[in-house]
């Protein structure tokens, strides 16, 4: 049953957040009166989900959740969630930080954790939102086979009024079992090399996607790639509707492979996050990103 709060989130996000201005809709609204995502509506389907979706799903065993919020979990979060931080499933591999953790050291974390196999694992925190796609796509390579995004995160539940839990957290743990690795979400440096071709690059076979601001971008990029800060693909939190995203991107084609990166490969996940969300059939994480390749052994272009 949907709570007040939501159900005026659901008939904003259908008739818009009236009353404010043209910058900010929601300016002299407060709470669940601007839960709902801006920008037309919002970008659904099986990657990413929204407080309505969790609300009709709360409690089902089949449905776990993932807080991946930096502070705040042991005051209150969103009932029978587990926490899990993105560092959790990081590790330094070959001098360069912030990596993908093996799986054998990922498995012993998740299920410190408690997450289950075979449930769908719905992954929400608050900004920096790049945290919770970081642990979208970590569970995604370590073949997790359900993973969902809380679009708007934690903020956007409690600001629909949805149920929370502020009793003292319970320790959990599980057994479980990391299947394997989905090598295709990942790309490694030596592979964007050859996929570029020879110096000038005018042919390359992969659509790179840079999610660092301008001024990284400006300052030296990897031959080809096009800028998108990750930043632009939302709103007050929320991704942006699919034709705005479309225009973001727009260029690219979503039928061949394409690699976004960033400096730690975290926010560059968040793209990842947006353009799988868009339908792109291809699409993978350079996971050392500028850190490897801006470290001078690849070419740089400025």
């Amino acid at each position: 049953m949907l709570t007040r709060g939501l159900v005026a989130a659901l008939l904003i996000a259908l008739v818009g957040c009236g009353g404010g201005d043209a910058q900010n809709p929601c300016d002299g609204l407060t709470g669940a009166a601007c839960a709902a995502p801006p920008g037309g509506g919002a970008l659904l389907g099986t990657l990413v989900v929204d407080v309505a979706w969790l609300e009709e799903h709360l409690g089902d065993p089949d449905v776990q959740l993932i807080d991946t919020r930096a502070s705040g979990y042991e005051l209150a979060r969103i009932p029978g969630a587990i926490p899990l931080r993105p560092e959790d499933l990081a590790a330094e591999v070959d001098g360069i930080p912030a990596q993908i953790k093996p799986s054998t050291e990922a498995e012993s974390v998740l299920r410190e954790a408690g997450l289950r196999n075979e449930v769908i694992a719905v992954v929400y925190g608050d900004a920096p939102e790049y945290d919770a796609s970081r642990v979208v796509w970590s569970l995604s390579y370590f073949r997790h086979g359900d993973v969902r995004y809380l679009n708007g995160g934690y903020s956007a539940w409690v600001d629909a009024g949805g149920e929370l839990d502020t009793s003292p957290p319970e320790a959990s743990q599980s057994a479980y079992t990391v299947i394997g690795v989905d090598e295709t979400l990942r790309a490694t440096g030596d592979w964007v090399l050859a996929q570029l071709g020879v110096d000038p690059f005018e042919m390359p076979s992969i659509q790179l996607v840079d999610a660092r601001s301008e001024a990284e971008y400006g300052d030296g990029r990897i031959p080809t790639a096009r800028n998108v800060d990750w930043r632009d693909n939302l709103s007050r939190g929320f991704l942006l509707s699919k034709p705005e995203l479309d225009t973001r991107y727009r260029g690219l084609d979503a039928d061949e492979t394409t690699v976004t990166y960033c400096v730690t490969g975290w926010r560059g996940s968040f793209a990842w996050l947006t353009l799988t969300a868009l339908g792109y059939e291809d699409v993978r994480l350079y996971d050392a990103s500028w850190n490897e390749w801006g470290a001078g052994n690849f070419p740089v272009e400025q």
